[in-house]
């Protein structure tokens, strides 16, 4: 994938948002409205109590922002090519991925944009700085916050990505597709609210939390307690992009023989 050729498909996805404005408008408003629901509902829930699960309600709004900002990073990135992947894989689409001199993981994975989200986006980054602002961070607090950020957002990536994989073998398995997101739904919660053993899984093995705990782990505990949710997160991280990238290309194998 080369810049220029990026550099074209990324104008196709612009021409595609302004074809379509009205829809994506739509999108745009509907992506704010179930944030400001989460910091609503929260709102309501910290009217009761000061803390919850550790947090206070800045701390709880930093990680509702947070997480957006690298759910809706992967969106722009990432989602509309997924969402066409899976269909190119079941309508058998893909021929002609072998008669181009590309990567064809990179070149699925990266060939369309979602402007919409790029417009929440633009609104959620500048806010959780904001928020973060209001606490004493130091350098290197700013630095892990960087690189949940990136982290996290690959992270998203890969995870979609297996799951979308899939379809090479099983082609009514689409349901599975929804599951990465119920996941990172369940990471718009405090860490400690979660029974001890549901916790250790969505930290250690699927690391979910440390999407939005990690962040928000640095404003109030010792570092050490962020390193902890950012070690396991970098390296499921790896070990997902890694196995997406050779199931992708067991996958191919066997479209080819099949077709």
């Amino acid at each position: 994938m080369t810049f220029s050729l990026y550099t074209i498909l990324a104008k196709q996805s612009l021409k595609e948002f302004t074809t379509y404005r009205m829809t994506s408008i739509m999108v745009v408003i509907f992506g704010f409205m179930f944030t400001l629901i989460e910091v609503i509902a929260g709102a309501v829930y910290y009217s009761f109590n000061n803390t919850i699960g550790g947090f206070s309600f800045e701390q709880y709004e930093l990680m509702i922002v947070s997480l957006a900002s690298i759910t809706y990073t992967y969106q722009f990135l990432f989602i509309g090519a997924h969402e066409a992947l899976a269909e190119d894989i079941i309508e058998g689409d893909l021929d002609y991925i072998f008669l181009r001199p590309i990567n064809s993981y990179f070149y699925y994975a990266l060939r369309r944009l979602d402007f919409p989200s790029l417009i929440n986006l633009i609104v959620y980054i500048p806010v959780s700085i904001y928020l973060l602002i209001k606490f004493d961070l130091t350098p290197l607090d700013w630095l892990l916050v960087a690189l949940f950020y990136v982290v996290g957002v690959l992270f998203v990536f890969a995870m979609n990505q297996l799951v979308i994989e899939v379809s090479f073998w099983k082609d009514n398995m689409t349901a599975l597709n929804g599951v990465p997101e119920y996941l990172i739904d369940s990471a718009n919660r405090p860490a400690k609210i979660y029974p001890k053993f549901i916790r250790m899984f969505l930290v250690n093995v699927i690391p979910v939390l440390a999407l939005s705990n990690g962040i928000v782990n640095l404003t109030h505990v010792h570092i050490h307690s962020a390193l902890s949710l950012l070690l396991p997160l970098l390296v499921m991280t790896i070990l997902l992009l890694i196995g997406s990238y050779y199931i992708w290309n067991i996958g191919l194998k066997r479209y080819s023989s099949a077709s």
